[in-house]
């Protein structure tokens, strides 16, 4: 298979410090509210897209194995929204992750991302500028959008197609600042990410959560700003619990804390507030803890969680690229 119409990306995950949780807009993936992240170095998709103007269906390998159910579905509809405005012809994806997908570490936000990037790259024609690439990174999936740049990363939520973008706060040399993913379990998640946006949009709380977002919002940004990681430590963990309660208080309810995530925040919480270890956490939608803190404690960190979860798998962050092209091809 030659290399026309072929193009390879890779792109990072990332994880919210404010969340994007309930939509707006479903077919678009417009949220309810702004969000703010940090891509991360070592939570990697590899893409591969070969447009193929003889292929009728589009053919897509996940992890070397192909794909026949709902993902794949999910791919090429998101593929059709490209061929409805450049080409009309099928695809061969391929796609690797270098972590465990469906899990709480956002595997479709690089995933898209990627797949976003390589799609428009195996065009061979001049790709859309970095803010539209953004808008079609979240067409696929809402947080996408912040997998495309690098570093600290907000997330403008928007009214519409339009205004709905990403735009980078600081770079990845702005902050030491570490993410240690805690795998406390591979399983997938029984409810997942799209059906908890819905839960939420119905949830009793989320007014009250909209009202006091954009304030919360203008602090987070102040502390990092300036590095401050008391102050950004302590409104990243209390987004994370916020937005957790709401998972849980939903109907149906959506609980993705398990016992050792409670057993591990309560370490953390020992260490913090008896020893005087600045560390702090936060969540997505799944059971993994992210461990967040600075580089010069990163190390007792990691020697302390191993200790306390010795059979889970540590997948130490720092801040992370942007989405880009690369030449080892899948396909």
């Amino acid at each position: 298979m030659t290399d026309r119409m072929k193009a390879t990306a890779r792109a990072c995950s990332n994880i919210a410090f404010i969340k994007y949780w309930g939509k707006a807009d479903f077919d678009h993936n417009i949220p309810l509210n702004d969000s703010v992240s940090m891509t991360l170095s070592d939570a990697v998709t590899t893409t591969t897209v070969q447009w193929d103007p003889e292929l009728k269906d589009d053919v897509i390998y996940l992890n070397s194995e192909r794909i026949l159910d709902a993902r794949a579905l999910r791919i090429s509809r998101y593929l059709d929204r490209i061929r409805d405005q450049y080409y009309r012809m099928g695809a061969r994806v391929a796609s690797v992750n270098s972590f465990p997908a469906g899990t709480g570490i956002a595997s479709s936000a690089s995933g898209f991302a990627a797949l976003a990037t390589a799609a428009f790259a195996a065009f061979g024609e001049e790709s859309p500028d970095e803010t539209e690439m953004t808008r079609w990174a979240r067409r696929g999936s809402g947080s996408a959008c912040r997998s495309v740049q690098a570093g600290f990363v907000e997330w403008k939520g928007g009214t519409d197609d339009a205004s709905s973008y990403s735009e980078q706060l600081c770079g990845p040399g702005h902050w030491d600042l570490r993410d240690l993913v805690v795998v406390l379990s591979r399983k997938p998640k029984t409810i997942s990410s799209s059906e908890g946006h819905k839960i939420a949009v119905r949830h009793p709380f989320m007014a009250a959560r909209q009202e006091e977002l954009p304030a919360r919002i203008l602090s987070l940004k102040g502390a990092l700003a300036t590095r401050d990681v008391a102050t950004f430590g302590e409104i990243v963990e209390h987004e994370a619990m916020e937005v957790q309660a709401i998972m849980m208080s939903g109907r149906p309810s959506a609980l993705y804390l398990q016992p050792d995530t409670i057993r591990l925040i309560h370490h953390l919480r020992a260490w913090r507030d008896d020893e005087g270890v600045p560390v702090w956490f936060t969540l997505d939608a799944g059971p993994n803890l992210h461990v967040l803190c600075e580089g010069d404690v990163a190390f007792e960190v990691r020697e302390r969680l191993t200790i306390v979860a010795p059979d889970a798998e540590i997948l130490e962050n720092r801040p992370g690229p942007a989405a880009r092209i690369v030449d080892d091809h899948l396909l």
